[in-house]
């Protein structure tokens, strides 16, 4: 499970232990190589004893020793100038007419035939499986060359000439279909790893060049792969990630989302399930997240939560920009009529509320002997006035043009009177605009019901509406407490 604690870490393999392996591999390959090289001259002293190792057992002896020394991949190496792709054909004649001079120097060439099979497999080994039909035909080539030997009285053969040349031509056929079976097997191997090589390599440029960071991690929420465009997501190397928890890379208001979001991948395997949330930046700061997660743990590929992580902070930014043009009036930074109506809604929830209805008195005039932009002034100060005097939790708006509103939940009628008075007295300090200092004035009706949700929202802003009127009437700057008869209505 995921816990709150990400301290769990997991053992890196250190330099030291790459280096030691490498090593202990380099000395095995020198090892088996030499062991190949006395295993060829035991089995030819053992031929020498026995009366039967050809006429010169000291040059059989040195091209033994000069056949199996060439099979070390740092002598073929070295004969390839530090690339073993360079010089293939070269290197394998050279070692090929060494290998069949030593088989037919012992007299036994014809029957040892099928070990220049093996110097074909070590060349595919070192140059690649390529190198099975140059191999064949050097090796027919070796085989004719000793056959012509034979014949010829170069070369010591145990066998009398003609059964030489029959039990050659079977060890060539068995050679032939051994190295064929061994090229094409090998061919098919390259093919197969050359393919899984050119998918890893799309997979790691589709990775790095992504925006999108991948990430892999265990049920307890501990990294085991991250890609490198984490970089760009939360600005940490992914080193430094691996083997670390997660839950310090997230804010701690969205842990819960993250447990859910494993929740919810777990449930249902394979599927992808996604959530919104804060990752911590290297910088101190958070970015919003898209992670789309998905349960891999019974792959044995990937044994795992595999998830994609795209950042969507500018996303987020335009959404709340979006949320808060469609709440707010673009002047005044006031709710608008559909968000008061939201709090009215919430307020009459929960029983006691009071509305204020403010309509500023003249200011028509005032647009119409100044501009609007001494119109925008005045309503920018009544706005700032209403917002500095209502208590906090009320809800300030602005319907339009010069008219506002105010919602006090849970006031009384001496709490939603007071207010009323506190804004007629602060709009007798002058309002500064580029026609010089204007004076404020407004009619406000207050509606208030004990228990709101009888009239709903509605009734007691209407109430309210009819109570300014009322105010309006009977003279500038002053209000009105709406009558029973109003709120009821």
């Amino acid at each position: 499970m995921l816990h709150e604690d990400g301290s769990t870490r997991r053992p890196r393999q250190g330099a030291r232990a790459v280096l030691t392996s490498a090593s202990l591999r380099a000395v095995r390959g020198t090892l088996r190589t030499f062991l190949d090289a006395l295993c060829v001259i035991a089995a030819y002293l053992g031929l020498l004893t026995l009366g039967y190792g050809g006429d010169a057992p000291w040059v059989c002896l040195t091209l033994g020793a000069l056949g199996c020394a060439q099979q070390h991949p740092g002598l073929q190496r070295f004969l390839a100038g530090g690339d073993l792709r360079r010089r293939p054909i070269l290197r394998m004649a050279l070692l090929m007419a060494t290998g069949a001079a030593f088989v037919y120097a012992t007299g036994w060439g014809p029957v040892l035939l099928s070990g220049l099979a093996l110097v074909v497999a070590l060349h595919m080994r070192l140059s690649g499986s390529r190198m099975w039909r140059p191999g064949l035909a050097l090796a027919v080539a070796g085989a004719g060359a000793g056959q012509v030997a034979i014949a010829l009285g170069a070369a010591p053969s145990y066998l009398p000439v003609a059964q030489a040349h029959a039990v050659a031509l079977a060890a060539m056929v068995i050679s032939t279909l051994i190295i064929r079976t061994i090229g094409l097997a090998a061919a098919e191997r390259d093919e197969a790893n050359e393919a899984t090589l050119a998918s890893e390599r799309r997979f790691r440029a589709l990775v790095q060049d992504s925006g999108d960071a991948l990430a892999v991690s265990d049920a307890d929420g501990v990294i085991t792969y991250v890609s490198p465009a984490v970089r760009r997501v939360i600005g940490i190397e992914p080193d430094t990630l691996i083997g670390s928890s997660i839950v310090p890379l997230i804010h701690v208001d969205d842990l819960p989302a993250v447990r859910d979001l494993f929740a919810a991948a777990a449930s249902r395997p394979g599927h992808i399930s996604r959530a919104e949330i804060r990752a911590r930046h290297v910088d101190g700061t958070h970015v919003w997240v898209e992670a789309c997660m998905r349960d891999l743990t019974a792959d044995p590929d990937v044994r795992g939560y595999i998830a994609t992580v795209r950042d969507i902070t500018v996303r987020k930014a335009h959404e709340q920009q979006l949320a808060y043009a469609a709440s707010h009036d673009s002047l005044t930074g006031l709710v608008n009529r559909a968000e008061f109506g939201r709090g009215l809604d919430v307020a009459c929830e929960t029983g006691r509320a009071a509305v204020l209805f403010v309509d500023l008195d003249g200011f028509k005039q005032v647009n119409d002997r100044y501009g609007h932009d001494v119109g925008d002034a005045l309503l920018l100060g009544a706005a700032e006035l209403m917002r500095t005097a209502a208590p906090a939790g009320s809800v300030v708006g602005r319907f339009g043009g010069d008219e506002f509103g105010l919602v006090l939940p849970g006031d009384t009628a001496d709490g939603a009177i007071a207010l009323a008075e506190r804004i007629l007295d602060r709009m007798n300090t002058p309002v500064r605009t580029s026609a010089g200092p204007l004076l404020l004035r407004a009619s406000i009706g207050v509606a208030m019901l004990p228990d709101c949700r009888s009239a709903g929202a509605s009734g007691l802003l209407r109430a309210a509406d009819l109570a300014m009127y009322d105010a309006k009437r009977s003279g500038t700057h002053r209000f009105q407490v709406a009558s029973p008869t109003q709120v009821a209505a």
